[in-house]
């Protein structure tokens, strides 16, 4: 209530600046404890103070001068010649005094400049410092998904930064998360953060989350329920090399062209099977969902046309398998080569003699064992020589040989038990076993 008196209070007195759009802003403006004042001149700035400082001496409160900051702009320049005052007290400029609000840091430049190397020092920083600590990699990556992504999504959405900047972040985490998989740095980024993949990895891309975020942003102040924010026209900058604006249309457009086209069954699938839901028909929180899941979809899009483009990376795109989702549960349980075994034999990473030839560590790409080229696919299941001489089977033989020799034992067992019961007799490789059953009363 005492807040509402003094912006009324402040109100009165003048109203505030005229938008390129033709909107007069409000003069005052509360938000919690918090209280903004916006004028065209310092003149009617120093009225609106000296209102506030009537009122709120009357109601026996006080404004921490120290606390709060001014902003007197003069032929498009930051400038601290005049000097307002409430209470009796000198407000400090923000030219001396930059300040944090809301998450987002204001200074004399009025320019996202020195914010967006802030957030590159902030992202470097914490990829040094979960480096440098003694945990095992998958931990460090754990930490980089959970607690680090986090807090940059904030930051990434409020200040004006180029998408390209957002990209060279991006390879330098990359960089970080296939040192602590122990993946090799030949290793693409489609195959850390694609969402469709053979192999798919739980770690969310800094793109995608930047270009989420400012989705989201666009929406915000474009659905606004007020009027002067939703009017005001409000432009969100992200670079030449990718507009939020122009991305939000187009997934509005293919929306819309989802509901003309309907929803179809894919497979075997029968009539209503699937409950997708459709543009019309949704309200604008679910609305402000599908065009993120549409930006989202977008960009797995781009990196699958990524991945088809790779021969040797890609190869996973023509497979006729079942796709793999490693969740954190299971890389808990991974010791750190079993982690990146899979990842590098999806992605035809592993030391075979062609990648070992196409690394530039060997002369020869042939088989060791054949004159055939020593491909991924050749070594682990097509080459003639290791198929005769039982290399293929080996391992699954030494397991039955155990298992064998396991059930050997537990027989004897219930035998010296239960002499009654019926025999097995499991016999080395190249025997046939016999088994009796036994006799029905």
């Amino acid at each position: 209530m005492g807040m509402n008196l003094l912006i009324n209070a402040a109100l009165r007195e003048t109203r505030g600046p005229k938008t390129d759009s033709g909107i007069y802003l409000p003069s005052s403006r509360g938000f919690m404890d918090d209280l903004t004042l916006t004028t065209t001149t310092h003149v009617q700035a120093r009225w609106m103070l000296t209102a506030l400082t009537d009122v709120a001496s009357w109601a026996r409160m006080k404004f921490k001068a120290a606390k709060s900051r001014s902003l007197i702009i003069k032929n498009g320049k930051t400038t601290d010649r005049f000097i307002l005052r409430v209470q009796n007290e000198d407000i400090p400029s923000i030219t001396k005094s930059p300040i944090k609000c809301l998450g987002k840091w204001f200074d004399a430049s009025l320019q996202d400049g020195d914010n967006v190397k802030k957030l590159e020092t902030q992202v470097e920083d914490g990829l040094k410092k979960i480096d440098k600590s003694n945990l095992p990699g998958k931990f460090k990556a754990w930490l980089y998904q959970h607690a680090l992504l986090p807090r940059l999504i904030w930051p990434m959405m409020l200040y004006e930064i180029p998408s390209s900047k957002i990209e060279a972040l991006e390879r330098i985490t990359s960089r970080h998360l296939r040192k602590w998989l122990g993946i090799p740095p030949s290793f693409s980024g489609v195959g850390l953060y694609g969402k469709s993949n053979q192999l798919q990895l739980p770690f969310s891309s800094l793109v995608e989350e930047f270009k989420t975020a400012k989705t989201r942003l666009v929406l915000t102040l474009r659905d606004s329920p007020d009027e002067q924010i939703r009017e005001a026209g409000i432009v969100t900058r992200t670079g030449r090399k990718w507009s939020a604006s122009e991305t939000v249309n187009q997934a509005e457009s293919s929306l819309k062209l989802k509901d003309i086209v309907g929803i179809t069954a894919v497979g075997r699938q029968g009539i209503g099977a699937t409950k997708t839901p459709l543009w019309n028909q949704a309200d604008q929180k679910e609305r402000r969902a599908m065009i993120q899941s549409e930006v989202r979809g977008a960009e797995e899009s781009a990196r699958q046309a990524r991945a088809v483009e790779m021969g040797a990376q890609g190869a996973w795109t023509s497979w006729n398998t079942i796709d793999r989702k490693l969740t954190w549960e299971d890389i808990w349980k991974y010791e750190p080569l079993r982690l990146s075994f899979p990842i590098r034999s999806v992605h035809d990473l592993l030391p075979s003699p062609a990648n070992l030839h196409r690394w530039g560590l060997k002369t020869d790409p042939a088989c060791d064992l054949c004159d055939r080229p020593g491909t991924l696919e050749h070594v682990l299941s097509s080459c003639s020589t290791a198929l005769t001489q039982g290399r293929y089977r080996w391992r699954h033989d030494n397991v039955l040989r155990e298992v064998a020799d396991w059930l050997e034992g537990e027989r004897k067992k219930e035998r010296r038990s239960n002499p009654k019961l019926c025999q097995i007799n499991f016999v080395k490789q190249g025997e046939t076993a016999k088994t009796q059953l036994p006799h029905q009363p």
